[in-house]
């Protein structure tokens, strides 16, 4: 299990939908995303929509509330038994695997189309993984398949520097790119990128963070005396607060078809 997913351990299964005031089971946050899952099912007709790192079930539940179809199976891949166990009661399929190790073959045996959706997941692979697990996603797809995802993105370098700093200091290697550096991640590991939309933003609470984290109030003082480093940081991006301090995740949707080689043969 991913080191990063491993540490937050004790938030998995049901408890996991209350972090961070509900943000992750709130269907209005996670509508923007929806549409657009909806929208790629329009024009790839699938036969299965695979949540990677689909954690409780929340997206794969809201995709089925929209009413997707019942002709497509709809599957949720994760890496924590709690988190799938939580899954399983909301009624999903479940498999259990990582995003830089499963295989096509584990989530539709055979021929068939796939969907590929994802929230939020690709910061636990930090900045050294993120091409290499992109590349991974892009091999188990076909050419024309669509890769639709809600990932914490920054327009501005300092801020992105900003949030990376912030999650460093709280003893994790998670990683936020820029938009620009991700889309360019992207394109490079075979996927065209044919629409970027926003989405909303999650406010992270020091005393959340702290819970999360295990961190105690010298760590809270401490983050809160050196951050933000350099000018230009916003407060709508990290705030100081007599308690602690306020930070913000920004998100955008990337809506990503596949191109060239998959399958066995490497993108190039």
């Amino acid at each position: 299990m991913n080191e990063h997913i491993a540490r937050e351990k004790d938030f998995h299964g049901t408890p996991w939908d209350s972090v961070h005031e509900g943000y992750f089971s709130d269907p209005s946050a996670a509508a923007p995303l929806v549409r657009e899952i909806l929208e790629a099912a329009g024009r790839s007709k699938p036969d299965v929509i695979v949540d990677l790192g689909g954690g409780t079930g929340s997206l794969l539940a809201c995709v089925r509330e929209a009413g997707v179809g019942t002709d497509v199976s709809l599957l949720d891949l994760d890496d924590s038994p709690e988190q799938l166990g939580a899954a399983r009661a909301k009624g999903f399929v479940c498999i259990r695997g990582s995003l830089d190790s499963f295989s096509r073959n584990d989530v539709i045996p055979g021929s068939g189309v796939c969907l590929f959706i994802m929230r939020s997941v690709l910061h636990y692979f930090g900045k050294d993984g993120l091409r290499p697990v992109l590349r991974h996603i892009r091999d188990q797809a076909i050419p024309g398949e669509y890769f639709v995802h809600q990932t914490a993105s920054f327009d501005r370098d300092q801020d992105a520097e900003c949030l990376n700093s912030l999650y460093l200091m709280m003893g994790t290697r998670k990683w936020y790119p820029t938009v620009a550096s991700l889309r360019r991640c992207l394109s490079e590991s075979g996927w065209n990128v044919a629409e970027i939309c926003p989405a909303p933003t999650l406010r992270l609470a020091g005393r959340d963070l702290a819970q999360r984290y295990h961190l105690g109030q010298e760590d809270i003082d401490r983050i809160r005396g050196l951050l933000p480093r350099g000018p230009g940081v916003s407060e709508e991006i990290f705030r100081r607060t007599p308690e602690g301090f306020t930070a913000s995740l920004h998100y955008r949707i990337y809506v990503c078809k596949a191109e060239g080689r998959g399958r066995g043969g490497r993108f190039k």
